[in-house]
């Protein structure tokens, strides 16, 4: 323990006595790591920035049929299964999913044409919002409650009308707000109903459901076919994959696949570029790091054979260079990271709003930090690994004799 501590100590000791090469040696190191660091962030700033902006819209991850066709319940449930696929809820007819309601208190009064979008438990466009429950429970956009101006636990009253050669019929269908979803669940005014409700509405106005009796609820009908669906992909970077595979099938979808592919090809471009010039730079500086150990250790062999002769054994003495590479190594990570830090705030200043209101340009996570001081030791370590080889080969002697 105690030739452990004087080892360090030396270490250490050595660094001060030669501080002005140790100064340089932790700029160079510094000049070396801060840059990288600093591309690093944008790395993070802009990639993740446009990730996050991609994200907070489910839609994003969103695939929907783009027209109306037979998709028969059996290969929707194949669909949902896959691993992919997070949600997925069938739709009806487009045309059939206009719905005209009003304030059931205030049968004369105006009515608010509504969209019906079917929805079910872990909707991502609802997010935290409650579900509709029963058949009569809808989640209105925020649009459609300005509209109306209602809040949650509010009557309505749909209106549902169809025509037949003898007659043109109307059925009245009451309706309870169960919630109003945020704004950025739908821009236009719309109602979240239940896939049981969408269906029944479609099948009244086609003839194939009756009305029924007053007072009563629609009963829930199953379909063994749907005209439609809307699904979303469970990670953004399933949405191109998936979109290839429906696609595949012979299924005609939207989605915006493009967009997410171009943002993971920049992510891989930048990474890429980020581990190319940070293996020129650390390659270039590990090799002139361990350049400059490996001619510390020959100039000062008299001294440290000398230790050796004075009873040191070999083992504990390589030892000397990969401490003072440590601590060069961290002494320069920490002055890159608040040169990096510095010109990371002066980026985000400057570029404010590049990449999103509240997202900085760039940013220096933990991580990014934490990776930058392992790197740097790790590579200081490996380069100063040459020289502790140097230094285990001295021998006892050549601390009392120089051989000519």
């Amino acid at each position: 323990m105690r030739t452990r501590l004087s080892l360090v100590s030396l270490a250490f000791i050595d660094l001060w006595f030669e501080r002005r090469l140790a100064l340089c040696t932790i700029l160079g190191m510094a000049a070396v790591l801060a840059p990288l660091i600093v591309l690093a962030g944008l790395r993070a700033g802009v990639v993740e920035g446009l990730r996050e902006a991609l994200l907070e819209d489910p839609r994003t991850r969103e695939i929907r049929s783009a027209s109306n066709r037979d998709y028969p319940a059996e290969q929707l449930d194949t669909i949902a299964t896959a691993p992919a696929v997070a949600f997925l809820v069938p739709h009806i007819r487009f045309l059939a999913t206009s719905l005209r309601v009003r304030l059931a208190d205030e049968p004369a009064g105006p009515t608010v044409e509504l969209r019906l979008i079917p929805t079910a438990p872990g909707d991502p466009l609802l997010g935290d919002s409650p579900q509709p429950a029963a058949i009569d429970d809808v989640v209105l956009s925020a649009a459609a409650a300005a509209k109306l101006h209602v809040q949650p636990g509010a009557k309505l009253m749909g209106s549902v009308t169809r025509s037949t050669r003898e007659k043109r019929e109307k059925l009245d269908v009451p309706l309870h707000v169960q919630a109003v979803a945020a704004p950025a669940a739908y821009p236009d005014p719309a109602a979240f109903v239940t896939l049981a409700l969408a269906t029944f509405k479609e099948d009244y106005q086609n003839g194939v459901a009756e009305a029924p009796d007053p007072g009563t609820l629609p009963q829930p009908r199953s379909r063994s076919v749907y005209a439609g669906f809307r699904l979303y992909a469970r990670h953004l970077e399933d949405v191109p994959a998936l979109d290839a595979a429906l696609r595949a099938q012979g299924l005609e979808v939207n989605s915006r696949a493009g967009d997410v592919a171009n943002l993971l090809s920049v992510d891989r471009g930048l990474g890429l570029l980020l581990l190319m010039v940070a293996g020129l730079g650390a390659t270039g500086y590990l090799v002139s790091l361990g350049a400059t150990l490996w001619a510390a250790v020959e100039r000062k062999r008299p001294g440290l054979a000398m230790l050796r002769f004075l009873g040191m054994r070999a083992a504990p003495l390589t030892a000397f260079p990969i401490l003072q590479a440590i601590a060069l190594a961290l002494a320069g990570s920490a002055i890159a990271l608040v040169a990096a830090e510095a010109t990371a705030a002066v980026l985000n200043y400057l570029f404010a709003g590049t990449v999103g209101v509240d997202r900085a340009l760039c940013r220096v996570t933990r991580g990014t930090a934490l990776g930058a001081v392992a790197l740097t030791v790790a590579g200081a370590v490996l380069a100063a690994a040459a020289a502790a080889a140097r230094l285990g080969r001295i021998e006892p002697w050549e601390g009392i004799v120089t051989p000519s």
